[in-house]
Order: structure tokens, then C-alpha cells, then sequence
């Protein structure tokens, strides 16, 4: 079955929860799922069982996910009603390619250790929560046995796959699709509170200049305009600034999972290339 023919399957039933809808995804390139437990949060994950040798391991982070009602009232699960950084990961032909949720989303019980709304809120990209993945990421690369990472990060998710990338010696690359790659600029905009307690990806520009970049911006998106990437590109060196493509006719959330495959294939190296 197609991604999109799914995706339209799943719509229809209409009975499908957050969490099923995630497995149905997966299933549909036979992953398994996982929680990795990491010193502050447990964090949802899908992968395939067996990572093939000399092949770079490529992690898509998941962005805010349902992290807002309206904008006064927080949720109370940030799990994504559309988790539009699993759609690209399916889409991917790479053969080691991990999803991992942000904290609190998909996980239940034991498992939503420190779950404090502020976690997908003002802390969303804190220390805590950029611990936790490099964690996580350092799990995954010992399963692969790989020396190479790649990220691709979706709207906040394009936040924390910069701030892991910027701190660990093993990142390759990283792709963000509407990431919010400058949270004060991007606050700012949209009329929102600051992000006190995040971090910021734009601070980093000195530590992530060594890292291949292409950011993806939708020329109609009104949620992360392409302002936020720009004003993250003018931290840069003139000699190093990241590159941006503007997808003309695309939104926050329209139409990337349907142009991934090719969009990727052309960004990422295919299996067997340098």
C-alpha cells in the first residue's frame, strides 16, 4: 500500500489513535518499535530490527507534535495527531533510517517520566531534552556500529536535530523541513512568548558550520515562515552559510511527504556513496 493511500485509509476510519496510526506507518516498512530510555525522558522510537554494516545511520526527530489546543491552552499530550516527521522517514529508501519522538509524545505510564507541559512548551528544546537525544543517538550508532549521522528534523524537531548535531563529532549532515532553526526570531514573528528555557540553534552557528546543511522552507508557510531560516543563515560566516531551498507552493504541512523520496534522494547520499 502507498504512503498516501494509507495515510487516506487511516483518515477514513476515523477510530485509529495517535499511537496506531504511528504503527500503521511503521508497519509499513516492517519497523519495530522501541522506548530508549535515557537519563530524563523515555523517547518513542521506530527503526528496522537490523542495521545494515557501513551504511550511516539517519535519524528523523518529530516535530511539536499537538503541544497546543489554541494558542492559550497547552495540551496535555504533545503526541502528534499527523506525525509528519514519520511520513518522511517512511518515504526514505536509505536502509538505516531511526524515527525518534519528542519527549512525552506516544509514551504512557512509567514511561512519561518528567512530562511536565513546559517540555513541549517554553523547556522544549532545553539541555534536558538535547541530552536525552544525544543519548539516544549514542544508543543507535552502537547498534549500527556507523560513524556517521545524518538529521533531519521536522518543524521543532529541525531545532533539536541542530542542537544534537552541533555537539557530537560523528554528524555528517543535517536537513530540517520548516524547522524552527532560530526560536527567538521565530517567537518574535508569530507574536509568542519566548522560549526561556531552550536552547537556541542559531547560537550554535559556530559549532554547526562544519556541518553540511539544507534547510526546506514552504514558501506558503505561515506557522515557520522562511524568515526564521534566513535570520538562522545570517549567523553564519559569509563562506559557510547553510543553504535554504524555498519550496514555492508548500505550507507548514503541505505537500512534503508527498515529493520526500525524490527531495531526499537528491540531499542525502544513496546507499554505497561517499
Amino acid at each position: 500500500m502507498g504512503l498516501a493511500l494509507l495515510l487516506f485509509s487511516l483518515v477514513l476510519s476515523g477510530c485509529a489513535s495517535r499511537l496506531e496510526t504511528a504503527e500503521s506507518l511503521a508497519a509499513s516498512r516492517h519497523w519495530r518499535s522501541e522506548i530508549i530510555a535515557t537519563p530524563t525522558f523515555d523517547l518513542y522510537s521506530f527503526g528496522p530490527s537490523r542495521f545494515v554494516a557501513d551504511e550511516p545511520l539517519i535519524v528523523y526527530v518529530e516535530g511539536d507534535g499537538y503541544a497546543w489546543i489554541s494558542r492559550t491552552q497547552l495540551s496535555d499530550d504533545p503526541t502528534p495527531r499527523r506525525p509528519l516527521a514519520l511520513e518522511l522517514a517512511v518515504a526514505d529508501p536509505r536502509p538505516n533510517v531511526t524515527y525518534l519522538a519528542r519527549p512525552c509524545q506516544y509514551v504512557s505510564g512509567r514511561n512519561r517520566r518528567n512530562c511536565l507541559p513546559a517540555y513541549w512548551d517554553t523547556a522544549g528544546y532545553s539541555e534536558g531534552v538535547i541530552s536525552a537525544f544525544d543519548t539516544a543517538v549514542t544508543t543507535l550508532v552502537r547498534r549500527a556500529g556507523t560513524h556517521k549521522v545524518f538529521y533531519v528534523g521536522y518543524s521543532g524537531g529541525g531545532a533539536v536535530a541542530a542542537l544534537v548535531a552541533a555537539r557530537r563529532s560523528d554528524s555528517a549532515g543535517l536537513v530540517t523541513v520548516a524547522g524552527v532553526l532560530d526560536h527567538v526570531t521565530w517567537t518574535s514573528l508569530d507574536g509568542l512568548g519566548s522560549l526561556r528555557y531552550s536552547l537556541n540553534p542559531a547560537d550554535e552557528a559556530e559549532r554547526l558550520a562544519t556541518i553540511p546543511q539544507l534547510h526546506y522552507s514552504g514558501g506558503r508557510d505561515k506557522t515557520v515562515p522562511t524568515e526564521v531560516a534566513r535570520a538562522y543563515a545570517s549567523r553564519f560566516p559569509s563562506n559557510r552559510k547553510p543553504g535554504i531551498e524555498v519550496m514555492a507552493d508548500y505550507d507548514h504541512e503541505c505537500c512534503w511527504s508527498a515529493t520526500w523520496r525524490s527531495l531526499i534522494s537528491r540531499t542525502l547520499p544513496m546507499p554505497g556513496e561517499p
